[in-house]
């Protein structure tokens, strides 16, 4: 068996994630490469003195900019966003995760039920939102006006279109 001591164990642990020894990656490239050592980098919307993506990067990526991590994410596509709460992981990774979103989508016994439950709930808006998409390409809730959608209670929105459009993006049909 070999042994380590403590103060390897935290280097290693440290190093695995980009923080050990101190920043060593720069700019957009060192970005991506960063996010890939962190493997999954949690999103977070609210915003107290920094977004908590950021402060990661931050200090992980020598010249590390808010917001850069969007660019390697969404511009280039090296990374998706996806799951009940929400990280950024390789792109790499997306057809392992494909396995889990068509899970989801099916209803098996070891995924999230309210998944399947909320595309039956909402079928037609499901329909309508893809057609929307077909349609339009990119779509948001917020093209849709309440006035025209079915009220919802569910904390993921208030209109049957948030619903479906977060269905299809938990079982992989929108990304």
């Amino acid at each position: 068996m070999l042994t380590i001591d403590l103060t390897t164990a935290r280097r290693f642990i440290l190093g695995k994630q980009g923080l050990w020894p101190g920043r060593r990656w720069r700019g957009e490239a060192g970005t991506a490469q960063a996010m890939r050592a962190m493997e999954y980098l949690q999103l977070d919307p609210l915003q107290t003195l920094a977004r908590s993506q950021d402060i990661a990067l931050h200090s992980r990526v020598l010249d590390y900019i808010p917001g850069l991590w969007e660019e390697v994410t969404y511009r280039q596509r090296k990374f998706f966003d996806w799951g009940g709460w929400l990280a950024v992981r390789p792109m790499e990774e997306l057809p392992h995760w494909r396995v889990v979103m068509r899970r989801e989508r099916d209803g098996e016994p070891d995924c999230d039920s309210r998944i399947q439950k909320s595309g039956r709930d909402h079928a037609e808006a499901v329909k309508e939102m893809r057609a929307a998409l077909h349609e339009r390409g990119v779509v948001t809730n917020r093209d849709f006006a309440m006035a025209e959608r079915t009220r919802t209670s569910s904390y993921r929105g208030r209109k049957d279109s948030s619903l479906a459009l977060y269905y299809l993006w938990r079982t992989g049909e929108v990304m």
